[in-house]
């Protein structure tokens, strides 16, 4: 059951992507000739790779990711942005999210011209506004449809980051950091109960 007062589309049992899944996922928007396939990539790596809510995607600037010159070592979600109004801090160190926002800021420069401002919202409506929270989880459900993956939600791409990490042993706590969550509880809720990793760590017993 959705909780009261959350969009429809982010509830904490959103299903999880395999890692083929994703593939497939990153393969189509990569080829997608859409005038905003660079925008839509970026945003699924960020949720993918970091774990953003829809609110933290859709209230993220430029300079929250690019200092003028080069993609930053470190996003800071100022409380603003964030569910629990806590500011959190998540290293850009990735491959593939340093390669994304790069090429997409680029793509942006492009668009802009002399009006490229590093103060404009990192994300775009065709308004050239913010997106609201809920326009964001409709960009994220257009996205996955289009791929095939009519079943997925804004909160697929959080959560299959927080099961992979649980699957690969890091703590719960570290994960909870990640997450922005204030509670482990809250955080194990997310993560989604892998029949074939069980039946790994019971083999090997």
């Amino acid at each position: 059951m959705r909780r009261s007062g959350r969009p429809k589309g982010t509830t904490g049992q959103a299903r999880v992507l395999g890692d083929e899944e994703v593939e497939k996922l990153l393969i189509s928007l990569f080829r997608s000739p859409k005038r905003n396939g660079k925008r839509n990539m970026a945003i699924v790596v960020i949720s993918f790779r970091l774990g953003l809510r829809a609110k933290e995607l859709a209230s993220l600037k430029i300079k929250d990711v690019y200092d003028g010159n080069k993609c930053k070592k470190t996003l800071r979600l100022i409380a603003e942005y964030t569910k629990g109004n806590k500011h959190r801090d998540l290293p850009l160190n990735n491959e593939l999210v340093i390669e994304t926002l790069n090429t997409y800021i680029e793509t942006r420069k492009g668009y802009d011209g002399r009006t490229f401002n590093i103060e404009a919202p990192l994300f775009r409506s065709q308004k050239g506004s913010y997106f609201s929270p809920n326009a964001m989880v409709r960009v994220l459900k257009n996205i996955y449809t289009e791929a095939g993956l009519e079943d997925a939600s804004s909160h697929s791409g959080r959560r299959s980051l927080l099961t992979k990490l649980a699957n690969k042993g890091v703590s719960a706590f570290y994960i909870r950091d990640i997450a922005g969550h204030s509670s482990v509880v809250t955080t194990q809720r997310y993560i989604d109960q892998n029949p074939t990793v069980i039946a790994d760590i019971l083999k090997q017993l």
